[in-house]
């Protein structure tokens, strides 16, 4: 049987000069920014096999390019073996599209998630956006004898700049360096 296995969705697409990476240095980010390093060894650490998927997050829709592809990996993953998702920003928007086209078209796909990460996609309702109480709510006017699905929730907007591990450049835009900073543990304002 195949290990636990985590979808990654990348950020929104951008020319050079719009966000930095990892050195610090503004590149082309035609299929949408990540700092895949950083997300894919938080997967790792975390016990899944990291599944980075090759699209950018935006715009940010049930039906997005991003979203749909999503659902395509995990819908048909024939050994069920994709449990945990993760998004950076535009991709972090995207995970509640894909969540609630899950809760209103296949609920019972809900029991496969076991962890939902979302990192620089900050929103008005926060971290609860993403917490399976709101998709079970959908599920439950929809399956009789509803058994709630439930999943844990990483959520983060951005860093500050106080908060970067060493060795990351200072003085730029934080927002691409959530992953880094979520694979370093976090930690609180210095």
């Amino acid at each position: 049987m195949a290990g636990p296995k985590m979808l990654i969705l990348r950020g929104n697409s951008a020319g050079a000069g719009s966000y930095p990476d990892e050195q610090g240095k503004t590149i082309a980010w035609p299929i949408g920014a990540l700092h895949v390093r950083a997300a894919s060894e938080y997967a790792r650490r975390l016990g899944y096999e990291p599944i980075v998927l090759p699209v950018a997050g935006q715009p940010q829709s049930q039906t997005s390019p991003q979203a749909t592809a999503a659902l395509k990996a995990f819908l048909e993953d024939k050994d069920q073996a994709v449990t945990a998702f993760y998004g950076f920003s535009g991709g972090g928007y995207n995970l509640r599209h894909i969540l609630d086209y899950l809760a209103w078209n296949k609920p019972q796909s809900l029991h496969r998630i076991d962890l939902v990460v979302a990192i620089g996609a900050p929103n008005p309702t926060g971290k609860s956006a993403y917490m399976p109480s709101s998709y079970n709510a959908v599920a439950r006017k929809n399956v009789k004898g509803w058994q709630d699905a439930n999943w844990d929730v990483v959520y983060r907007t951005n860093p500050k700049q106080s908060q970067l591990p060493e060795g990351l450049p200072k003085g730029t835009t934080t927002h691409m360096f959530g992953p880094d900073v979520l694979l370093a543990g976090w930690p609180e304002e210095n």
